[in-house]
């Protein structure tokens, strides 16, 4: 290449091309040289207006045959995908740092004129350089546009957004992705991590909502939720914990109660009226920015109402709705044996209720008691077969069928 620049050995692949580590033969240095099809070479004509501290400067860029190379800064490190791979744990505050210097460099990308789209955002293509910095690499699947562009799908699964399977890229779709890379960077610790630090958790959640309105508007809005989690994190760890705990049984509401709520309408105002009053202190200052001992008695203040609130509401779907909150604010507080036994007296109950299962096999799932979870799998599945249980489906049901297939594939292979 031009006489100049000898590849030593391959580094990588991505982006439909492949990544040599090369020596510059005048001047000693190594750089990064990609190769992709001159087809694609629209990478390189977008890195280079490019310019910003989180992203790997292009210095050259070369054509031959029906292939074309950009030589570009080599960072020595390994991408955020590989150390999951070896093994690596982020922890909540390593993944908010992360978070936070992805949002800002997918800002700057955003703010171009006209916006770059990144479109592939996932743990492989950020790079913790031996620095520390975090790197922002491979542009095959990033686009220019205004407002939703319309193209092919090139993000990868599991990490693009809903709509860039019906061709439609916009920023809100990096959020999506950014939600997703936060979700994975937390390992295989990931429920218990968000459990007791429930304001991250509702980062991810709205990131990662599928109605792109219901998403955070910009990167800016995502970096300064992001830099109030790391604010208020530091330094109570042992209370969060417990904060953890009922705190986010607001945020439980979306996905315990609100199903309920629409199946029910308002038809016992006073009853859900009652159950948002007691989540409700839980978005307050002095819940979130308390000491350990003003959460726990917090903590306690709403177990006791809870438990209140379960000898005045008889009604089947009010026991359960109660029932499912006290199940979780155990579990938040990491009384496992106690949340246990909620389940089972949900399943004494109402034997028949789907939800009931797809609640129980989660939990059971996210303390890692697989044996347990597959277990009640098998007792379900039977009673599916057998016409035992009522119509209906929650997405817990849907998630614990996917962990549970996703468990039986590894066996497998």
């Amino acid at each position: 290449m031009k006489n100049r620049y000898c590849i030593l050995e391959p580094i990588g692949k991505g982006g439909g091309g492949s990544l040599f580590l090369a020596r510059d033969i005048e001047l000693g240095t190594l750089w990064a040289v990609k190769q992709i099809p001159i087809a694609d070479k629209k990478e390189a004509k977008l890195l280079r207006l490019l310019e910003h501290p989180s992203l790997p400067k292009m210095v050259d860029y070369l054509e031959k045959d029906e292939f074309c190379y950009l030589v570009m800064e080599y960072i020595r490190g390994k991408s955020l995908g590989q150390w999951l791979r070896e093994g690596r744990h982020f922890s909540v505050s390593e993944a908010v740092g992360f978070g936070m210097e992805a949002a800002e460099v997918l800002q700057y990308l955003h703010s171009r004129k006209p916006p770059v789209y990144y479109g592939d955002l996932k743990p492989d293509n950020l790079m913790l350089s031996e620095a520390g910095r975090l790197y922002l690499v491979d542009f095959g699947s990033a686009v220019f546009g205004y407002g939703i562009h319309q193209r092919v799908c090139q993000g990868t699964r599991g990490f693009a957004a809903p709509e860039q399977y019906d061709g439609r890229l916009s920023g809100v779709s990096d959020i999506y992705a950014l939600g997703r890379t936060l979700w994975a960077l937390l390992g295989k610790s990931k429920w218990q991590l968000v459990l007791r630090h429930p304001g991250f958790g509702r980062i991810i959640c709205k990131c990662c909502h599928k109605e792109e309105p219901r998403r955070y508007k910009d990167m800016e809005q995502v970096a300064k939720a992001l830099a109030c989690v790391r604010r208020y994190g530091r330094s109570r760890s042992l209370g969060l914990v417990l904060a953890g705990g009922l705190a986010c049984i607001a945020l439980c509401l979306v996905l315990v109660i609100a199903g309920g709520i629409l199946r029910q309408g308002w038809e016992k105002p006073d009853f859900w009226a009652n159950l948002t009053r007691i989540t409700e202190r839980y978005y307050e200052d002095e819940f979130l920015q308390g000491d350990y001992e003003t959460q726990h008695k917090i903590c306690r203040e709403a177990e006791a109402e809870l438990q209140l609130m379960l000898r005045s509401y008889e009604g089947e779907e009010e026991q359960r709705r109660i029932l499912l909150l006290l199940a979780t604010g155990c579990e938040y507080q990491g009384q496992e044996e106690q949340a246990a036994i909620y389940y089972e007296q949900l399943l004494r109950d109402e034997p028949q209720c789907r939800e009931v299962y797809g609640e129980y096999g989660m939990f059971l799932w996210r303390v890692e008691r697989f044996d347990e979870s597959r277990k009640l799998w098998t007792e379900y599945e039977k009673k599916d077969i057998e016409g035992f249980l009522a119509d209906g489906v929650c997405r817990n049901l849907l998630l614990w069928e996917e962990k549970i297939n996703e468990q039986k594939k590894e066996e497998v292979t």
